[in-house]
């Protein structure tokens, strides 16, 4: 698939819900809750964000919002850029 990025990073404070499906879900400040399909590798050299030790813990978050081009449909993937526990 090729992607286009918003090339603006989101910063806001989530709870980390989990692993779940495939993507890594997190409830946010403003109660929306977000699924990143994608993962800036340097994340899991701190974070084992598999376990279920990090479960309901609070991060600040930034990350990046990429565009599905390919066809006519909205398609937006989430990539987690850094995370920083709080």
């Amino acid at each position: 698939m090729n992607y286009y990025s918003a090339k603006q990073n989101i910063t806001i404070t989530g709870t980390f819900i989990g692993f779940i499906n495939g993507t890594y879900t997190f409830h946010l400040e403003n109660n929306d809750i977000i699924d990143f399909d994608e993962i800036n590798t340097k994340i899991f050299e701190k974070f084992d964000l598999k376990s279920a030790s990090l479960k309901n813990k609070v991060f600040e978050i930034t990350y990046s919002e990429n565009f599905d081009d390919l066809d006519d449909e909205d398609i937006v993937l989430f990539k987690l850029e850094q995370i920083k526990s709080l």
